[in-house]
This record gives C-alpha cells, sequence and structure tokens, in this order.
C-alpha cells in the first residue's frame, strides 16, 4: 500500500468519524460515554502533567485495576494482549524474555538489538547502560501503579525514545492500601505468588510487595524463576512529598530460543541447543519528590542508583574441529599450506622427517593451537633439543581435554547507573489564557564491566546440551574484558499555551549530550579504547483542537535521537573495512581478512558510528460516538543512519548503519463500557521498510546469498523498499469483560498478528512467516471483600504458531543425529501451547 493511499484512507476515516461525533454532540448526557478526566505527565519527572485532550500524540493508560483484570502473567503480557500497536516476538522464548515491539520500534532485553523504546519507572529509566536492553523480567507488575505508552519521538522522554515511551508509576502507601496474598498455579509447573502491604497515618505511609515466579517451562530444559521485591517508604506534609524507593531483583531465566522448523514440525517442545540462561541480580535505590512553591509553581525531582549484575550461559553448536596429528588428537587454527611448510621445516631441522598435508590441519576451521604447540615441544625433546617450539603464525589459545562437539558461551556484565532529575512546572495564564510551562535538567552516568569467554565442549545427545561437559579450554581469541561508561547531560523545555478555549499550541525542546567511552582491560586490544560524543538538540510542536465535545483532534512533529551504544560502538561493520585496509598496507589479501563478532561474547574495534536521529509525524482524532470513544490516528517516522544488527546465523554478527529506515501507519480504537461490561477492538497498520539501497551480511543459509570469501556469512542485496523483518503488516486485538452475575465475571480476548518477514532475509526473497490468532479466556468469581477465585485460559483452540522467524546456518552442521538429515535453514519461535491457569486472593 503506497503512503498517498494510507493518506487517503485516513483522511476519508476522519471525515467519517467528524460526522459521526458531530451528530454524537447532541447527545444528552446519560447516553455518551462518561470518562474520569485523567491528567498525564509529559515528562518523565511527573510535574504538573496535562489532561489527555491537551496532548498532542497518543497516550495509552491502564491502571492497577485493569492489570488484574486482565490477568497477566506480567507487564509485558498485558501490553501484548491489551495495547494496540504492540506486537511480541519470541526470540527467546522464556515468558519473562520477550521482544515488545511498539509501532515497528522495540524495548527487549536481548543485548545488540536495536533498541526505540524509552521505559521509566517511577521517574527513572532502566534502560540498561551497554545495550539499552529492558529486562521484564525485574519489573514486578503487581506492585505496578499505572503505566502510561506514550507515542512518538518524544524528546522530553530523552535518548531512545524513538517510537516512543513507557512510564511506569509504582504504587506506594498513599496511593495503594491494604494488604492482599494471590497465589497462581497450573500449566507448566507454574506457581505465580505475590504479597503487599500498605497503609499510611496521613503524614507516613509505607508500601511492601514480594513477588515469586516458578515454572518448569513448556520447553524441555526450560525452568525459570524470578524472585522481585519492592517497597516504598512515602512521607507527605501541607506543601510537599517525598518517596524513597528500594527494589530487588534475583531472577534465572532459561530461553532456549528458535529451533529449525524441521524440529518444530517433529516436537515442538524441543530445543535446538542448550542451555541459554541468564541470571540477573538488581539492586535499585531511587527517591523522587515534590514541593509546591506557590499554588502555580512545582519543583520536583528524581536521583536514584541502580545495579544489575547479569550472567549468561550460552550452549551453541561449534565451529571448532578437533584434528588428528601424528598420532594423537589436535586442536589447530586457520592454518594454511605456508604453515605446513614451516612446520615440516622445524620439524625437519629437529631431525623429525614429517610430511604434512591439508587433512592434518582440518583446513577451514578453528580450534586452539595450544595442543599443537605441545606436540611440537614434545617432538623438540625427542630430538634433543633444549628449546622450546614457538611457532608465530599459529595464534595460542587455552589447552585442556579436547572437544569439538559444541561451545559455552559465558560472560559476566556488572552495569552500575546513577542519575538526577530536576524540574520546574509553572501554570500561569499567558496573554489572558492558561499556559503550562516546564523546565529541567537531566543527568545519567552509566557503567559497564564485560568480560566473556568461549569454552570448547562436548555435547549430549539425547538434550543437546553443554551443561557440565566443558573441557576447560578456552579460546583467547574470543575473550572480552572491556569496561565502558555512557554520561548524558540534557537540559529539557516545554510550553502548552491554550490559544483559545478549543485550542492548544505545545512546544518542546530538549538538548542530549552523551559521552561514550570504552576501555580494554585485556591490554591485547588497544583499539578497543576510545571516545564518542554525541549532541543534539530535538525539538517538537503540536496542536490540539477540540472541535466540540465528541471530538478532539491533534497533530504533532517531533525529533529525538539515540546515540549508539556500546556494544554497537565496539562491534560494527567499520571494523571489517579498517581489518582489510591493514592487510593491503602489510601487503596482504584484503579478502583473506575474516571478520567475525560473537553477541554478547565479544567485541571488535570502535570506529564510530552515526547516532539515530528520528523525525516523527503523527495526527489524529479521539473522542465518541455514542456509546464508544474511539481513537483514529496516523503515523509516519524516518529514522536516519538506523542501525541494524545483521546476523549471520548464530550469534555472530555486526552492527551498521544505514542512510534511513520508514515506519508508517493507521492505528483505530472503539472501546466502551456499562455497568456490566467493558470492551475493546483495536487495529493496527504498519508499513516498516528500509529507504535506500545497501548490501546486507546474513547467514550462509540464505539460498540467494553470495557467499563473502575469506569471513563468514553471506551477503545480500537490500532494496528500497524490502520490509524491515520481524514485524507483521496487520495487528487486530479485541476483548471484553462482563460481569454475569454481581460476583461472576468472564472475560476474553483475541490477537491476531499477520505474516512477517524473516529476520536475515531483509532483501524479501523468501517465504515469510505465517500469521496467527489466539484466543484466551478468563473469569473470575468473587465470595465477599476478602476473597476471589479466578481463573484463565491461554491459546484455548491449542493453535500451533509461531511468533518469531530467522534465517540460520543449516541445523545439519550440529553433530547430533537427529539433525543428520535437517537441511532447511528456517529457525522459529514456537508460541505457547493451550495451558490453564487457577489462582486465589485474600485481602485483607
Amino acid at each position: 500500500m503506497t503512503t498517498p493511499s494510507i493518506c487517503k484512507k485516513t483522511i476519508t476515516c476522519f471525515c467519517l468519524l467528524g460526522l459521526l461525533s458531530g451528530a454524537a454532540s447532541g447527545q444528552s448526557s446519560e447516553t455518551a460515554p462518561k470518562e474520569e478526566i485523567i491528567v498525564i505527565g509529559v515528562t518523565p519527572n511527573d510535574g504538573l502533567g496535562l489532561p489527555e485532550g491537551k496532548l498532542p500524540y497518543r497516550v495509552q493508560s491502564a491502571s492497577a485495576e485493569q492489570l488484574e483484570r486482565a490477568q497477566s502473567l506480567d507487564l509485558s503480557d498485558y501490553l501484548r494482549n491489551n495495547a494496540s500497536s504492540i506486537t511480541i516476538n519470541d526470540a527467546a522464548n522464556n515468558p519473562l524474555q520477550p521482544d515488545v515491539q511498539f509501532r515497528g520500534y522495540s524495548a527487549s532485553p536481548l543485548l545488540g538489538l536495536a533498541q526505540g523504546i524509552a521505559v521509566y519507572q517511577n521517574g527513572v529509566r532502566i534502560n540498561e547502560p551497554l545495550g539499552d536492553t529492558v529486562n521484564w523480567d525485574l519489573l514486578p507488575e503487581s506492585a505496578i501503579r499505572r503505566i502510561n505508552l506514550i507515542s512518538g519521538a518524544n524528546p522530553l522522554f530523552g535518548l531512545n525514545t524513538l517510537g516512543g515511551a513507557l512510564a511506569v508509576t509504582m504504587k506506594n502507601g498513599f496511593n495503594s492500601e491494604g494488604h492482599h496474598v494471590e497465589v497462581v498455579g497450573g500449566s507448566f509447573d507454574r506457581i505465580v505468588t505475590s504479597a503487599e502491604s500498605s497503609a499510611n497515618n496521613g503524614t507516613w505511609g509505607y508500601y511492601a510487595n514480594l513477588s515469586y515466579f516458578d515454572e518448569d517451562g513448556w520447553r524441555d530444559e526450560s525452568a525459570s524463576d524470578a524472585l522481585n521485591f519492592y517497597g516504598s517508604l512515602g512521607w507527605r506534609g501541607a506543601l510537599s512529598e517525598l518517596n524513597l524507593n528500594v527494589q530487588h531483583g534475583d531472577t534465572e531465566l532459561l530461553g532456549n530460543g528458535a529451533i529449525p522448523v524441521e524440529l518444530a514440525a517433529l516436537d515442538r517442545d524441543a530445543i535446538f541447543t542448550a542451555p541459554d540462561r541468564t541470571s540477573n541480580d538488581l539492586l535499585m535505590i531511587s527517591m523522587d519528590g515534590n514541593h509546591n512553591v506557590t499554588d502555580n509553581i512545582k519543583l520536583s525531582g528524581t536521583a536514584f542508583y541502580r545495579e544489575n549484575k547479569t550472567s549468561s550461559f550460552n550452549g551453541d553448536g561449534s565451529e571448532y574441529a578437533v584434528c588428528e596429528f601424528r598420532g594423537g588428537d589436535a586442536l589447530l587454527e586457520g592454518l594454511e599450506e605456508d604453515d605446513l611448510e614451516e612446520i615440516e621445516e622445524a620439524l625437519e631441522g629437529m631431525g623429525v622427517d614429517v610430511s604434512l598435508d591439508d587433512d592434518d590441519l582440518c583446513e577451514g576451521q578453528f580450534a586452539d593451537a595450544d595442543a599443537l604447540e605441545d606436540f611440537l615441544n614434545r617432538q623438540a625433546l625427542a630430538a634433543g633439543e633444549d628449546e622450546e617450539f614457538d611457532l608465530e603464525n599459529v595464534d595460542i589459545s587455552g589447552t585442556g581435554e579436547l572437544a569439538d562437539e559444541a561451545i559455552n558461551n559465558i560472560s559476566r556484565r556488572k552495569q552500575e547507573s546513577y542519575g538526577a532529575d530536576m524540574q520546574l512546572s509553572w501554570l500561569h495564564d499567558l496573554m489572558g489564557n492558561e499556559n503550562t510551562m516546564i523546565f529541567g535538567l537531566s543527568y545519567f552516568n552509566g557503567q559497564s564491566e564485560f568480560q566473556s569467554v568461549t569454552e570448547l565442549s562436548g555435547l549430549d545427545e539425547n538434550t543437546r546440551s553443554t551443561v557440565g561437559l566443558g573441557s576447560g579450554t578456552f579460546v583467547d581469541e574470543a575473550a572480552t574484558n572491556i569496561d565502558t561508561e555512557t554520561e548524558t547531560f540534557s537540559v529539557y523545555f516545554m510550553n502548552s499555551m491554550d490559544v483559545t478555549d478549543a485550542l492548544t499550541l505545545t512546544l518542546s525542546v530538549r538538548m542530549n549530550n552523551t559521552l561514550i567511552t570504552l576501555t580494554d582491560n585485556s591490554g591485547e586490544r588497544p583499539e578497543l579504547n576510545g571516545e564518542h560524543d554525541y549532541f543534539r538538540i530535538n525539538p517538537a510542536v503540536g496542536l490540539t483542537w477540540q472541535v466540540n465535545e465528541a471530538m478532539n483532534v491533534y497533530g504533532n512533529y517531533s525529533e529525538s535521537n539515540r546515540a549508539p551504544t556500546p556494544i554497537e560502538l565496539a562491534c560494527n561493520d567499520s571494523v571489517f573495512t579498517r581489518a582489510q585496509a591493514a592487510a593491503v598496507a602489510a601487503g596482504e589479501d584484503a579478502d583473506d581478512v575474516e571478520f567475525e563478532c560473537r553477541l554478547p561474547n565479544a567485541f571488535l574495534a570502535d570506529p564510530p558510528l552515526e547516532d539515530v536521529v528520528t523525525r516523527s509525524f503523527e495526527a489524529g482524532m479521539r473522542g465518541n460516538v455514542g456509546l464508544a470513544n474511539y481513537h483514529l490516528g496516523f503515523f509516519h517516522s524516518t529514522n536516519n543512519n538506523d542501525i541494524i544488527f545483521q546476523s549471520t546465523g548464530r550469534a555472530t554478527g555486526l552492527f551498521g548503519n544505514v542512510d534511513k529506515t520508514r515506519r508508517l501507519g493507521l492505528e483505530g480504537i472503539l472501546h466502551g463500557g456499562t455497568d456490566r461490561m467493558n470492551w475493546f477492538i483495536a487495529y493496527t497498520y504498519l508499513k516498516a521498510t528500509f529507504e535506500n539501497d545497501f548490501e546486507a551480511i546474513t547467514s550462509e543459509g540464505h539460498p540467494n546469498g553470495e557467499e563473502i570469501e575469506g569471513g563468514e556469512g553471506a551477503t545480500i542485496d537490500v532494496s528500497s523498499g524490502d520490509d524491515i523483518p520481524g514485524l507483521p503488516d496487520h495487528s487486530l486485538k479485541l476483548g471484553a469483560d462482563y460481569l454475569l452475575f454481581d460476583n461472576l465475571s468472564l472475560g476474553f480476548d483475541v490477537i491476531y498478528n499477520a505474516s512477517q518477514v524473516l529476520r536475515g532475509d531483509e532483501s524479501n526473497q523468501l517465504d515469510t512467516l505465517d500469521g496467527y490468532a489466539v484466543v484466551n479466556l478468563r473469569g473470575r468469581y468473587r465470595f465477599n471483600d476478602h476473597l476471589e477465585l479466578f481463573a484463565r485460559i491461554t491459546n484455548l483452540f491449542d493453535k500451533d504458531y509461531e511468533s518469531f522467524g530467522l534465517l540460520g546456518e543449516e541445523p545439519g552442521e550440529v553433530e547430533v543425529p537427529l539433525f543428520e538429515d535437517f537441511e532447511n535453514p528456517r529457525f522459529v519461535g514456537p508460541g505457547a501451547p493451550r495451558a490453564g491457569f487457577v489462582g486465589i486472593k485474600l485481602s485483607l
């Protein structure tokens, strides 16, 4: 569908809704839907806020009561089922590790995925420093008071707000009172418990929440658990308030990722290789408060410290090989014909007559060369030589028991961040009209320590797991030990003025200055050391027009930017070009240069990437028609210098800027309710495309790819207009809750997502991943004010579907008998089967 056709349909829908709302404006107040006027914070630090009707962009909100009624597992699950323009990719295949996508932009725990959503908790930005990732497992839903999903490249929400921002307000002793215990159990041996307690005496208040998740998982070898504590101590005075918040999270998640389509056809519960374990240990302390200087002037601020220690253990297929050399096993790396001749000459000088051929060196393989050096030293001693043998052209790695079936990618990262935000809000009259002005300062410092190693390992043919089979042999060239620091200082300003009683003009601007520093601690890679400075001023301007009581029209233009993350700076495609140039300068062939980057297990040199700049426009109308409220909107955003991760099929790949990408679409939602029923229906059309021609790196398994000479992977030609992978063009959601009796309610929701392009097929040459629809049911029975029983069935019709797909290497390369005949390089993330859960809630 072309842009003009979308615009025509948008204008047509606007006209139709305008006519309907004009007719509805004459209805009596008894028939028109009534909604509480909610004041929404226009910055992460709420300040005075504005009514939704004065915001020139769309905001989707949900309260604690709505989250509870939906019976969602966590916040991401609620967004999947209820928020329009949200889709989920189950890339990790763990319910607490989803890729959440809003209007084609991501908020994900996957290190290396380009992030485009800023997430705030009580005004604290919780995107992690190393890769802007979002750990959904560390955000307990039962402690959430309210969420606001803000659309567009809103500069007031700072870096990474390319597609939008998610602002989460947690409970405290003043906005939530009472004592509650909830227990849920059911399929997959899942047990979810939470206990919360809160109270206040008018001056002091407390809130405490302890939640625990534990399950065996529906796939093999996928048990996970998550423990979270959140507490708040608050004080309220006549003009001021202050909250001290403490959070601790301890989670261990197994997400065994996508599997070959041929394996999915045999057993959807199966895993490819395992384990893929991620452990998080979080401590966060924050303080937020405000003071009413006068009736119209408010001073508010937030300060925080956050520390998250993450360990990961990823078992994967191996590209390494054990060679039989001179009657014994040895691990040899990257040796060529010239090296063979040098070895022969060296051995002949020791009195050893030997003739070597390519088969002795497993040509084209990569592995540990230390065993070879040990062998040559033994040969030297046997020949009466006293000197240790040292072959310059052999890269020495570790030693240990030899194994070649698999590898263990082991990493640890410690991420610390701290910062503060202070803002002044002023409500006053300007030229006789109401005016709200906000001025703020923000500082953020994020530091990361990252260490990783690659260990050669064996592979259990039955479980495809490497756990406990490590050889103790580590590949030195794949080891990483770096520190990173990201420091951002921001100044922002917003002014919202009522030009007339019906027309409001909003102007915003934010200046971001970001300095990113990388330091190599190994002493082996000085090329990693570097500083990168990014400065940008982002503006926004918007208008809202209250046409009548039933219709509000808005339009907004905004800009925002995202500085490259440390992991993107340390692993990008400029490295390959520089490596080739260095080879030519040394008199070598550039085509012989091999390039590889493992995520999250290795970094390469850090030539600069450009920061991503998003220019966004959206327009829409909202209001009511009869008993229903509606929203219809159009959005268009362009990313300049977008950063994409180009995968070569496994954990390998690299980052690079592409000139331009675009996301445009339509959103429509109807929702309404009576005393006994609430319902909604939401539709989104999204067209996310690359807007320039470029050459992408993908898996060698791509049937139309051109193999990279001297390196890993293949290249494909991406053309302007090709769809960005992983994003369905169409998504539809509908749901309802009905109070059947005074104490019994029933509800359902339906999700439909259309087909999507496989990740790794940026050129759109292959068959897409099929679309799917899933139906969920829920019910709640209230015995009295203190006891409730509830139940939920997910995937009611036990639909086999996949929400994620990518192109990898041929599965048969993994040395497991089951995979010997697997040739299809398509991998999929299967959706969970039908499941049932029952819970009970006790309130005191």
